[in-house]
């Protein structure tokens, strides 16, 4: 017979006081990807203005080889520009670690292996590591970007 952990009783607590679980949290960052992907489709076409809710008014995104953004008028800007320069894209998320930070936040760490063909025909294949910081809103179904930071990436298309 096992016994349960201290560990286990704290993250039962924590699921308790929190609107999001690990899995929600992991649900939410495929959605986005998802999304991303719907956008270089013909069949389900995702505009930008689909994002509205699921980032703040004042994100911080870190991209390489693209301005840092501030607010949510630029990430719109950004996923407009990228999409306009792709015909398609997909993104394979490695293993995603959640983290319970303090107020309602939460900070999801990954890798994402991405592969594009732009329409100058060049392909990109590259994997980049992905951290980034969520709220709660009690007004919102699903959790709030606020921080946004992609790092580690090559040969990634310039401006």
């Amino acid at each position: 017979m096992n016994t349960k952990t201290i560990e286990y009783e704290q993250l039962m607590h924590t699921f308790r006081n929190r609107k999001f679980t690990k899995n929600d949290i992991k649900s939410f960052v495929y959605k986005i990807f998802s999304m991303y992907e719907r956008a270089t489709c013909n069949n389900e076409h995702v505009s930008a203005e689909a994002f509205n809710k699921l980032i703040a008014d004042d994100i911080f995104v870190d991209f390489p080889a693209y301005k840092n953004i501030h607010s949510k008028s630029e990430f719109l800007e950004w996923h407009r520009w990228i999409h306009d320069l792709l015909i398609s894209d997909d993104h394979d998320i490695e293993k995603i670690d959640v983290s319970y930070l303090s107020n309602g936040k939460y900070m999801a760490q990954f890798i994402v292996h991405w592969r594009a063909l732009f329409k100058d025909n060049t392909y990109s294949d590259l994997r980049v590591d992905q951290q980034w910081i969520m709220r709660e809103d009690t007004n919102e179904p699903l959790p709030i970007i606020e921080r946004y930071l992609v790092t580690d990436a090559t040969n990634f298309k310039q401006k």
